[in-house]
């Protein structure tokens, strides 16, 4: 006969205090208890139970034929929750809907809004938030991937939530971030940009696209010049200089991206977001230059989640709308970094990108009010 709930609620806060909330686990039961002001958590089980052999405690007694086992708030521990209480795992948003994410670098204060999301068609992103940011704090993406899950634990915020490892730079990264069980991967390639390019003249630029090889000139000019690319109600077309400018800007950076695909997240065995960062020195992409970076991308097989853009940069509405039509032809959304500046409405923007984006805020208090007013 198993455990009774209400009989070893009744035993652990006679031992730890009152009990804020519980969950089911393999032979008892996990339950987080507060006292004076300070969280413990407890496992009480009886029997087998997959996780005891692993756990590491602060201090462990038998009371009544139950063992009852304080857990350590560390990585080891929080670790074991992630994978054995699935609902504290954060898992991937997919190219469809709303998502908010908080850059907050501490994602248990993110989780701090986990109540607003309650029953909302938006999915929180309790941890969006790049290495060199965690860096400056003194802290780390194992840190920031804990206290969400420490967070939704004690927020027991059951309906799914993402963490973001943003702005990745290095293959280390990446590979730090999938271990630890991120479901959002951004990537920042702006180092692949040739940025230098934009010093050059067009007789410069022509000179090195003429270096290529003929084969990958005819290749380029095939797709791209004498052709307009329908893009929601609006036509895209391209002229040679152009073409040739974006080409030797940003060549590396699809090559780069394809290969970061295709070595980590191609393979990986679960849903995994995969976002795209690129910054040009405070200059926004252009509708031409997203459009060309995205159709190469989708020709060679990459699958983005989603392409960042930042507010900070004062992108037009009409060139928002333009970026999200591109988002939509090619099934990705976009991504809005400071999507909190100034007194922005996104009702336009949500109906031209059919109800689907991620927006990044600065802290709980910010996504609430964004939850409040789309």
């Amino acid at each position: 006969m198993g455990l009774k709930q209400s009989a070893v609620l009744a035993l652990v806060e006679k031992e730890f205090g009152r009990s804020i909330n519980c969950c089911s686990i393999d032979g008892g039961y996990l339950f987080l208890v507060k006292k004076d002001d300070a969280i413990q958590v407890v496992a009480a089980v009886q029997g087998d139970c997959a996780w005891a052999e692993h756990w590491q405690t602060e201090k462990s007694m038998e009371k009544d034929g139950v063992m009852l086992n304080v857990l350590k708030i560390n990585a080891n521990n929080a670790a074991l929750v992630r994978r054995y209480i699935k609902w504290t795992a954060p898992s991937a948003c997919g190219t469809m809907g709303i998502s908010i994410g908080i850059t907050d670098s501490r994602a248990k204060m993110g989780t701090a809004a986990a109540e607003s999301f309650k029953n909302r068609q938006i999915k929180p992103v309790f941890g969006d938030c790049s290495p060199e940011k965690l860096q400056a704090e003194q802290r780390n993406l194992l840190n920031m991937a804990d206290d969400a899950t420490w967070g939704v634990l004690e927020a027991d915020y059951r309906e799914g939530y993402g963490i973001n490892a943003a702005g990745l730079k290095t293959e280390e990264e990446i590979v730090k971030a999938l271990l630890y069980g991120y479901s959002m991967i951004g990537v920042d390639a702006t180092d692949k940009i040739v940025q230098d390019n934009v010093k050059l003249s067009d007789e410069e630029i022509a000179k090195k696209f003429e270096a290529f090889p003929i084969e990958f000139q005819a290749a380029v000019n095939a797709s791209y010049l004498n052709v307009e690319f329908q893009v929601g109600k609006h036509k895209i077309s391209f002229k040679p200089k152009k073409v040739r400018r974006i080409v030797l800007e940003y060549g590396e950076v699809i090559m780069h991206i394809q290969y970061i695909y295709n070595t980590y997240l191609k393979p990986t065995p679960w849903p995994i977001d995969f976002e795209l960062e690129l910054r040009r020195d405070g200059r926004p992409l252009t509708v031409q230059e997203h459009y060309l970076i995205a159709n190469e991308l989708e020709r060679n097989g990459v699958r983005l989640t989603s392409f960042l853009f930042d507010m900070a940069d004062n992108l037009t509405d009409a060139e928002l709308q333009l970026h999200a039509e591109i988002a939509n032809t090619f099934e990705y959304r976009l991504s809005l970094a400071n999507a909190d500046l100034g007194n922005n409405d996104y009702t336009e923007f949500l109906k031209i990108a059919k109800n689907k984006g991620h927006f990044k805020v600065k802290s709980a208090e910010e996504a609430v009010k964004l939850l409040n007013k789309i």
